[in-house]
């Protein structure tokens, strides 16, 4: 149930801060116990770093994730809960690009090959554990290697430098399921998974609604939304970005904010734009990879084919104006700006991470209160898709055991 209107008092089990991929998990976790759960999001709409832009001829292409995998276990329980096997859409295997002094090459043709080889042999005996993605993989390709092939590949990833990140979070080895596509997404992009999260019956979700203080009452938590109305709950977890959680947590777990406080955010702006096929003159390519430019990487439609319409978002980070990015993205693509039948924009955030990052997690967890609060993100296990689910999974089991 969808409820946008402003409301007097409530009370219900458990009030969650954030409809992004982490909030809604949990919520769906408490939500199939039988408790009733309020999801508050700021945005207009659900979806967090998930965001399906869609046409109304039906056409849509992902301004944020993008591909979700086989290897995703705990959310292809959601998902298989959710009755959506039957809209998976199997991405269909299309190339990277790295975009090199304005001239789309292999990645293998920018590899120094005797560099490679030279280096191969540290596979055998470099463990990730303690390590940079830039000492690690450094070691395994060759410095100069990283720098002019690995380096852009990785930052396109959480569209950042990564060179800091810790190389144990990204790229986990986790089992498959055969029975689903490798890669895939949905009928209407992946933004359909959370918004049939967002309906499931037992779940309230008011969005355009902020929370902008928290407070302990007898038997649970007042939360204030900005406008005035306040709701009562019992349980209360938060899905948001560090920096929001930190400062509304100031008061109730300061132990846990100042943690909180400490985890480094990245702005990400994200254009889309959407041209007919025929104006394009690019290859079908999954993606666009730049190396030193103003954007991190481009990521396509191409992987769905459409006979009419092809699409392109491109993940800048802060600094620009949107015409500096539309210029830019006409540049890459070589279409003229009236030949761009659409244009989106989406902003978001994502963690910047370092070797300390870990503990601050477990100091986050440390400082938490035994009972009724609860912490979930693209900050503790990884920024994946499928970390984010595993989180939300501990906190829902968590919750379930202890407070309720």
């Amino acid at each position: 149930m969808r409820d946008n209107k402003s409301t007097v008092t409530e009370k219900f089990d458990v009030v969650v801060l954030g409809a992004g991929i982490s909030g809604l998990c949990l919520a769906h976790r408490v939500v199939r116990a039988g408790r009733q759960v309020l999801v508050l999001e700021s945005a207009g709409e659900p979806g967090g770093c998930v965001r399906s832009q869609r046409q109304p001829d039906g056409f849509w292409f992902e301004m944020g994730a993008h591909t979700l995998y086989n290897s995703y276990g705990s959310l292809l329980a959601i998902i298989d809960e959710l009755g959506l096997g039957d809209r998976i859409l199997a991405r269909r295997r299309a190339p990277y690009r790295l975009l090199v002094e304005g001239k789309l090459r292999s990645i293998p043709s920018q590899l120094n090959l005797a560099e490679l080889f030279a280096s191969a042999w540290h596979a055998f005996s470099e463990r990730k554990q303690g390590r940079t993605v830039a000492d690690y993989y450094g070691k395994l390709v060759g410095r100069k290697n990283w720098k002019r092939v690995l380096a852009p590949l990785f930052a396109a990833v959480p569209s950042q430098p990564a060179d800091d990140f810790p190389a144990e979070i990204l790229f986990k080895k986790r089992p498959r399921r055969k029975d689903v596509p490798r890669s895939y997404t949905f009928a209407g992009g992946i933004q359909t998974l959370t918004d049939r999260m967002a309906t499931r019956p037992g779940i309230t979700l008011r969005t355009n609604a902020t929370a902008c203080a928290l407070a302990r009452t007898e038997g649970g938590f007042v939360v204030t939304i900005a406008g005035g109305d306040r709701v009562l709950a019992r349980c209360l977890a938060l899905a948001i970005p560090a920096p929001e959680a930190a400062g509304l947590l100031a008061h109730l777990a300061p132990e846990a904010a100042t943690a909180l406080a400490r985890i480094v955010v990245a702005k990400i702006e994200s254009v889309g734009v959407v041209a007919d096929a025929h104006h394009v003159r690019l290859p079908h390519l999954a993606g666009i990879v730049p190396v030193n430019d103003t954007f991190f990487s481009v990521v396509t439609r191409d992987v769905v084919p459409d006979d009419r319409l092809r699409a392109f978002t491109f993940h800048f980070g802060a600094g620009q104006t949107l015409d500096q990015r539309i210029d830019r993205i006409c540049a890459v693509t070589r279409l003229d700006r009236d030949q761009l039948v659409c244009v989106a924009t989406h902003a978001t955030s994502l963690p910047s991470l370092s070797l300390v990052h870990a503990g601050i997690a477990d100091e986050i967890d440390r400082h938490l209160p035994r009972s009724g609060l609860y912490i979930t993100g693209n900050y503790f296990g990884g920024l994946a898709i499928e970390d984010c689910s595993l989180r939300s999974a501990k906190e829902a089991d968590r919750l379930l055991a202890e407070a309720i």
